[in-house]
């Protein structure tokens, strides 16, 4: 799209139709072959500039790595002002999904933005160290998000600066309540991140509950808010970043059975310890559905990242008294709700009876039994096993628990939708997912 690409173009077309001219005048067929000739050269040629015009950077993108090459040169003389810079340059170049040069000008940004906030300027027209720490997360927040999905632990390094730097969070209190994800109950790491969140200077004010609608509406209008930037609000932050570190196509909730690595379980542990935090903060808000969405995906990673099963079961409990407790309009939606809550508890009790944990499935079985789940059969023909387990029942283990299982297992190969509908783990998995689960629990009782 240049001036000097379309008159090279055009002094090509030219030449081309000389040319073409010249081998018109020849006689008979030596003429014809002449045209057709410069006719398959103007092709080619026209074919080559096409090529070079789709390979070539736009001139937007041309002239930002040519003021980043600029830029590099006065980091040393004027850091405040090259970080200004940067900043305008990373946010042209990720315009045209330039990735790579993104993230070589972000890295400098960030480099240079750590450096002044050590060690502040005090020139006229520099940048405050307000500035400095919001360019500094905004920057450090682009970051992970350019790259969760090529290196993890980056990514997860970057989220975190972020998260600590903006909100004043200290490592080392982030980094005892991931390790107390291996060392203390599900329940008991809800309720220490809660109270953190709770008693932290940055924090306290977000864990208030929503103030009460006033009794008499007041009569003058409100002026019209402006909508607040998601970037700047923790919850959104810490759901988007306990999200991309589990949910990642090489991430921690992986469903083969094999050991996980180091690096695994710190993102494990710390995006279990971030969706505690969602957690804490969406009940606080009075958010049921979003308390809700962290337990279960906290269990996911509890179970499938972490092999905590007895963690997984304890979050799905929880999930379950929440649902049941939430009261919604609508026969639709309570039919909805309940039954996501007996989903829950349904996997609790499966999770609990591979560990052999029997307080998780006592409570499992005792909510399950006083909802309306004993209609589905698969529900019914667990709990009456899992009590044959718990009571040691050896003859209906051996004698009914084997047939009841069997007839399940008959059923999810059944092709009639009608007759699958009775099972409540079709309507939630798979055919293949279900039959596996089933196969477990025979397994472990036969």
């Amino acid at each position: 799209m240049s001036a000097k690409h379309i008159s090279a173009i055009k002094d090509a077309e030219k030449k081309n139709k000389s040319g073409s001219s010249g081998g018109s005048k020849g006689q008979g067929g030596a003429g014809q072959k002449g045209g057709n000739n410069n006719n398959n050269a103007k092709g080619r040629q026209q074919k080559s500039h096409d090529t070079a015009a789709e390979d070539q950077d736009p001139p937007e993108v041309i002239e930002a790595l040519m003021s980043f090459r600029k830029v590099e040169k006065i980091v040393k003389e004027n850091p405040s002002m090259a970080a200004t810079v940067l900043w305008k340059i990373a946010k042209a170049l990720w315009s045209f999904r330039q990735s790579q040069e993104t993230a070589n000008v972000l890295a400098l940004l960030i480099s240079i933005l750590t450096e002044l906030q050590v060690d502040p300027p005090s020139t006229p027209g520099s940048l405050s160290p307000t500035q400095i720490g919001m360019t500094l997360y905004l920057s450090r927040l682009s970051m992970a998000r350019l790259i969760v999905y090529h290196s993890r632990s980056l990514a997860f390094r970057y989220y975190l600066d972020a998260i600590q730097g903006r909100w004043q969070i200290d490592p080392n209190d982030f980094q005892s309540l991931c390790e107390m994800v291996h060392t203390a109950s599900a329940v008991r790491h809800l309720q220490q991140c809660k109270e953190y969140l709770s008693t932290h200077a940055k924090t306290e004010k977000l864990m208030a509950p929503p103030p009460s609608a006033p009794a008499q509406p007041i009569a003058t209008e409100a002026p019209v808010k402006k909508p607040a930037d998601p970037n700047l609000k923790l919850l959104t932050v810490l759901k988007e970043s306990a999200s991309m570190l589990s949910q990642t196509s090489s991430g921690v909730i992986s469903p083969v059975s094999k050991v996980s690595t180091i690096d695994d379980h710190v993102l494990g542990e710390t995006a279990v310890t971030l969706y505690s935090m969602v957690a804490a903060l969406s009940e606080a808000s009075g958010d049921t559905a979003g308390t809700v969405d962290a337990l279960r995906s906290m269990a996911v990673i509890y179970h499938k990242g972490l092999r905590l099963t007895y963690s997984a079961a304890a979050c799905l409990i929880r999930s379950a008294e929440i649902v049941f407790s939430t009261t919604t309009s609508g026969e639709q939606d309570k039919e909805k709700q309940g039954e996501e809550g007996t989903w829950d508890l349904f996997q609790a009790l499966l999770l609990a009876m591979e560990t052999g944990d029997f307080v998780r499935m006592q409570r499992a079985i005792g909510m399950l039994e006083s909802c309306d789940s004993l209609t589905f059969q698969d529900v019914k023909t667990v709990i009456e096993v899992a009590q044959a387990v718990i009571s040691q029942d050896n003859d209906f283990l051996r004698n009914t628990a084997a047939n009841s299982l069997e007839y399940l297992l008959l059923l999810l190969q059944e092709q009639n939708e009608a007759a699958r509908s009775e099972l409540l783990i079709c309507r939630w998995t798979t055919v293949d997912a279900s039959m596996a689960a089933l196969e477990r629990v025979k397994r472990l009782v036969l």
